[in-house]
């Protein structure tokens, strides 16, 4: 290759040593970032578009911020969430807590329920901050492939990318992978321009860690590994420079990977994280049909952007900016490749495509810009037929985000009312969709893992281990939401005999509660009839244990809650629906607190119960913080609401002289 060659496409010995600056005459015009005629690359205006840039990040966000609390169908959501307050909570990542997902997403959620506390806005808050994070890295890779106005334009194509848009609202790691790969390829660009290790180091730790959350595009290394090369290619000393500078970029991407080893059991940590996506390349074969379909709907639903882009390909073909075109060129498409030989592939992975297809959006409109003010009238009016085929799509991709903004889930919220009125803060649930659990301030078994498609298609999810899981911890509730559960049909038939309460919002969507229990398992028996034919078989408070709830030290930031659980059970046919009360009373008798209420939160009335079945009865009682030092009794017994009459109480000593059971003494505050 001449030397005029070597100048002509960016990469001359001089032009490479000095961040490839050293140009005249038309090769200035053509070298990105150096329309120094143009008013959008004037430096006085570098301020102006840093400012720009803040603004469209601010922007972005402050659109995303509504419904942070909303519920999502995204499955994935649930499990991350689940998994990082699992850890939160001491359970250590893959030993004890299971888990499907590289480490890394699942360690930043638990430092963010550190700073904000555990909950679905926090989660999402994270995933916000790097959607801010793929933007600021988008305008800076723009800046340095091309200008500050390509830049500033791919952040903006990407915050308006329904997908982008819909991903990015939910806390899962599809858009923390993208915003580190976007960095990673940002900072090996600042590596190929100004050169210095230390950009190097940056890009290796950031691509790590991108796949340390979701491998999706390992192959970006690609376009990575050709601006290394590119950089030193006319170095004096070729192959030294090139080899030190791949060592220094793979030793820091390493570098995650090992402390990830380090830090878990590393036969876990495979187990759980490598070989199940080797088994699910078993359980659902690679399908290139299927995944040219799923391209093919990606393309169709953003295909302003795509039409924007193809402008920019052709309008820099034309300049020949190679030095542009090349790496992008490679990122986009080793993330098709990427996306073409995924397996399962599903909508979400289909992000990756997205950062190159954005620069290339905004190349696209900065030459437009550029062609106009050269009044190059053929290209200026090809460049703006791109851009009018973006803005005949952008109405319709912002309707598609308002869409995915205002959504509302109205059973949802029912079935998370549900969970936390029949169980407790300390109960364990088992969902098919674990955002319900989680949003009802409620915890999955530790080993669950994840109830997903894959996981039971693969084998890791069978009914034998949901079974022997819901019998250990055990399992006060049963969600079958996502319309995975019925596959383990074992399961759901062990489910339907050993739960009391089946609730029910459609043929799909049913929860169970009410654990069965058998007589054997009532503890602190007391064997009291209550009228003709209940028996009061033994109560539990708190943990079951009544030393361990018998000595409560009231607290100042709220009241002291008081769970009760009853267990009762029927000898025949009850025709009433009675009302049950359990009280705190004063060493003076007098009413301190109370809950009433049918049995099992109004769900299994007396009326229906089945003779001979235990019927466990929670109730919640809040005690005020400022009570006095004293003992306390803790009563139960039933009622009929239309008459206020209470049952009789039958024991060996009294036969229907009390109308209320006893059930233990508090001593609070000694």
């Amino acid at each position: 290759m001449t030397d005029a060659a070597r100048a002509r496409v960016g990469y001359g010995r001089r032009g490479m040593q000095d961040g490839g600056d050293q140009k005249t005459g038309e090769q200035i015009a053509q070298r990105p970032g150096t329309y120094r005629s143009s008013i959008f690359n004037q430096p006085q205006l570098q301020a102006v578009y840093l400012l720009l840039v803040a603004l469209v990040v601010v922007i972005s966000i402050v659109w995303r911020a509504e419904n942070l609390n909303a519920f999502s169908l995204s499955n994935d959501e649930g499990a991350y969430l689940m998994w990082a307050w699992l850890v939160h909570s001491g359970h250590p990542l893959y030993s004890e807590t299971v888990s499907v997902s590289a480490p890394f997403f699942i360690v930043a959620l638990d430092w963010a329920f550190k700073v904000a506390g555990v909950g679905l806005a926090t989660g999402r808050s994270l995933v916000l901050a790097f959607m801010s994070l793929t933007l600021i890295s988008l305008a800076w890779a723009g800046k340095l492939l091309h200008s500050w106005l390509a830049g500033l334009l791919a952040a903006v194509v990407f915050s308006l990318a329904p997908l982008a848009f819909l991903l990015s609202r939910i806390a899962i790691g599809e858009v923390p992978s993208v915003a580190l790969t976007s960095l990673a390829v940002a900072l090996a660009l600042a590596f190929w321009r100004h050169g210095g290790k230390g950009w190097l180091i940056l890009s290796g730790l950031a691509l790590s860690l991108s796949l340390l959350i979701k491998a999706m595009n390992p192959l970006v290394a690609v376009p990575i590994l050709w601006l290394i090369v590119a950089r030193n290619w006319y170095s004096p000393r070729r192959w030294s420079a090139i080899a030190t500078a791949l060592g220094v970029w793979g030793l820091a991407g390493l570098l995650p990977v090992f402390l990830s080893l380090l830090l878990y059991d590393p036969a876990a940590f495979y187990d759980q994280a490598v070989a199940f996506r080797v088994e699910l390349r078993a359980a659902f074969p690679w399908n290139l049909t299927d995944n040219v379909t799923q391209l093919g709907l990606f393309l169709k639903q953003h295909w302003g952007i795509v039409g924007l882009a193809l402008t920019g390909v052709v309008l820099s073909i034309y300049r020949t900016r190679w030095e542009t075109l090349v790496p992008l060129g490679l990122w986009l498409a080793v993330s098709i490749l990427s996306v073409l030989l995924h397996s399962p592939l599903f909508s979400h992975h289909i992000v990756i495509l997205l950062p190159p297809l954005a620069l290339l959006t905004g190349i696209g409109f900065a030459e437009t810009v550029s062609f106009l003010e050269e009044r190059r009238w053929v290209w200026g009016t090809l460049g703006l037929m791109g851009v009018a085929v973006f803005l005949l799509a952008l109405p319709g991709a912002i309707q598609a985000n308002q869409t995915a903004r205002a959504a509302k889930f109205g059973r949802e919220a029912e079935a998370i009312a549900f969970l936390e009125q029949v169980t407790y803060p300390t109960d364990d649930i088992i969902s098919d969709n674990l955002l319900l659990p989680f949003m009802a301030g409620r915890q999955t078994p530790p080993p669950l893992g994840d109830v997903a498609q894959v996981a039971i298609n693969s084998g890791r999810q069978t009914s034998e281990r949901l079974i022997a899981l819901s019998e250990a911890y055990p399992v006060e509730a049963v969600a079958n939401w996502a319309l995975r559960l019925p596959y383990l049909d074992k399961y759901m038939a062990w489910v339907e005999s050993n739960y009391l309460v089946k609730q029910v919002w459609d043929d799909h969507h049913v929860i169970y509660a009410g654990r069965r229990m058998s007589e054997d398992q009532v503890p602190n028996r007391i064997d009291v009839r209550v009228g003709d034919s209940m028996y009061l078989l033994g109560y539990a408070i708190e943990s079951s244990k009544l030393e361990e709830a018998s000595r409560l030290q009231p607290r100042a930031d709220k009241p002291q809650e008081l769970d009760v659980t009853l267990f009762w059970q029927a000898d025949a046919m009850v025709n009433e629906n009675y009302h049950v009360f359990v009280q705190v009373l004063d060493p003076e008798g007098r009413l301190v607190t109370q809950h009433d209420g049918q049995p099992l939160h109004g769900y299994l009335p007396t009326g229906d119960w089945s003779p001979g079945d235990v019927i466990p009865d929670r109730h919640r009682l809040a005690l005020p913080d400022d009570l006095p030092n004293g003992g306390y009794q803790v009563i139960a017994g039933m009622y009929l609401l239309q008459t206020m009459e209470r049952l009789p109480v039958h024991t060996a000593q009294t036969q229907g002289i009390s109308d209320n059971v006893t059930l233990t003494q508090l001593e609070i505050g000694h």
